[in-house]
């Protein structure tokens, strides 16, 4: 699925995405599935957070830096569920 979100920046350092309900409903994995997204050109696994009520996909600095992003980008998402373990 794909869908268009803003990093958001939550404290000092700590940024998510925002997914919409509807993704949510369409990976039909639950709340706290994990997934597989990528972002400007980087893929990566993680299993989606809930902070103050909205589903987010969590982003570290690690991926932030792969990625090339940062809070306050406006970014195309791909997500899926994940079907296969993380690499190393």
């Amino acid at each position: 699925m794909r869908f268009d979100a803003e990093l958001r920046l939550n404290g000092k350092t700590a940024t998510g995405i925002p997914v919409p309900e509807r993704v949510i409903e369409g990976l039909a994995g639950g709340r706290r599935p994990r997934v597989t997204v990528s972002l400007n050109g980087y893929t990566f696994q993680t299993s989606l957070g809930t902070m103050s009520g909205q589903v987010l996909i969590p982003v570290s600095g690690v991926v932030r830096g792969a990625a090339g992003i940062e809070a306050g980008d406006r970014l195309d998402i791909e997500i899926e569920l994940a079907t296969k373990p993380a690499p190393d």
